[in-house]
């Protein structure tokens, strides 16, 4: 009898943890998009940016900024492409 309230506490408990967890990020921004394709430019330019940070940490600037001009290179395409997608009619 006790595994099955221990068991159903536990449920609870992680529910309520994944639950609060996925509110209480205000770092990220989510971003409805139509396009597949958009999305994964996206998720890419958010890599691309990590990386830079990351470069940044390491004391290496050039290799920093040549990462942050690529991350807004595709985070622009990213833009063109969802823009391209909800502006005209595509089939996918």
């Amino acid at each position: 009898m006790k595994n099955y309230v221990l068991l159903a506490f536990l449920s609870f408990a992680l529910l309520g943890a994944t639950g609060a967890s996925a509110h209480g990020d205000d770092n990220s921004e989510t971003v409805e998009f139509h396009c597949y394709k958009a999305w994964k430019k996206d998720w890419k330019s958010d890599k691309k940016e990590y990386k830079a940070r990351k470069k940044m940490c390491q004391d290496r600037p050039f290799a920093a900024a040549r990462k942050h001009r690529k991350a807004h290179k595709k985070a622009w395409k990213s833009e063109i492409k969802e823009h391209n997608h909800t502006h005209y009619y595509h089939w996918y």
